[in-house]
């Protein structure tokens, strides 16, 4: 049985700031008076930590690509309905956490982006499940 193959998504100083300044507001509003007004933001960062450490695509012989994001999205794709990878940098919302992304589309309509660490040996790997995917630049 071949084992799965887990890519991390990049990610982008950009991101890694989204993440860092709630953290020391939060941090910085518990020395102020009333200190409990920290507790304001523990809810965002309840949603956005998670984001930043449970992001990464999954590639398994059984059921295809599985791409988790934080603690509520995941989602599996049959990678032999995969049609066509794309480079792109398109800055619309995806489970993908810098803007050097893929763009996979598939035969059903579907279509996301992630952003792999290593895109080439992502590709690499994806096509020993499906070797004629087209692959744009």
């Amino acid at each position: 049985m071949e084992r799965a193959v887990v890519f991390h998504s990049r990610i982008a100083p950009w991101f890694t700031v989204s993440v860092l300044l709630p953290v020391g507001i939060m941090v910085y509003m518990f020395f102020q008076e009333p200190w409990y007004a920290a507790l304001v933001i523990l809810p965002v960062l309840v949603l956005i930590i998670p984001i930043y450490f449970r992001t990464y695509y999954r590639l398994h012989s059984v059921h295809g690509l599985t791409v988790t994001c934080g603690l509520f999205y995941r989602k599996t794709f049959d990678l032999q309905k995969l049609k066509s990878i794309k480079y792109t940098s398109n800055p619309l919302s995806s489970p993908a956490l810098s803007l050097r992304r893929l763009e996979l589309k598939f035969r059903n309509s579907e279509t996301i982006m992630i952003s792999p660490v290593n895109r080439e040996d992502f590709i690499a790997e994806i096509r020993k499940y499906n070797p004629v995917v087209e692959v744009k630049k």
